[in-house]
């Protein structure tokens, strides 16, 4: 419990010890909210979970404007994911094979690394994971019947396509929430809008 903790004093040290980026004279400092949505984006990914499980993700994402300078982003996210799980439980004396299930609702702090058409970045952020599966065995499904809060790191890769308002993104983050810590790959496009498309 306490190196879990120690993830998640660190996941928000990283959220708040970007410095801020020096403002144009008038301009704020800060730009957040639905009238500053700068992009819009899908994702689909692979993911290595804890107890040798893998999974499959999607996703949906937000740029919600920016805070602190115009390269430090925040993101908000929905992800479903799959989970495969085979695992034998020696108070049954059985092996259960099956499904479980993970929709996390986010929001992550993201530094561009550069203001170009190829955009290295990080994030950290949190997320709150409401777990869901039908093994049929009480131990399994009390395990993957609840809701967890998480954290989560990662680092990805950004690439303008052209002038177009499309990008397209690679990202690898390690996500820890109870049960469920894993690592993902992720794979998607973004269409740029606002102060992102005319950067």
């Amino acid at each position: 419990m306490t190196s879990r903790f120690r993830w998640i004093r660190l996941t928000a040290g990283v959220m708040l010890a970007t410095p801020p980026v020096a403002a144009a004279q008038g301009e704020p400092v800060t730009n957040l909210g639905l009238p500053a949505v700068a992009a819009i984006g899908l994702h689909a990914g692979y993911a290595r979970l804890e107890r040798a499980s893998k999974g499959e993700e999607g996703g949906f994402l937000l740029d919600l404007g920016w805070m602190r300078g115009r390269s430090v982003r925040l993101q908000g996210e929905v992800a479903f994911l799959r989970g495969s799980l085979t695992e034998y439980l020696e108070l049954e004396d059985s092996t259960f094979h099956g499904n479980y299930f993970d929709l996390s609702v986010g929001a992550s702090a993201v530094w561009l690394a550069a203001d170009a058409r190829v955009s290295p970045y990080v994030l950290a952020g949190f997320a709150v994971h409401a777990l869901s599966s039908t093994f049929g065995n009480s131990v399994l499904d009390q395990r993957y019947n609840a809701n967890r809060f998480g954290s989560h790191v990662g680092a990805g890769l950004r690439v303008r396509v052209g002038a177009t308002r499309q990008a397209l993104f690679v990202e690898a983050r390690r996500i820890i929430a109870d049960e469920v810590d894993r690592t993902v790959l992720r794979f998607g496009g973004l269409v740029l809008l606002g102060d992102l498309h005319r950067r």
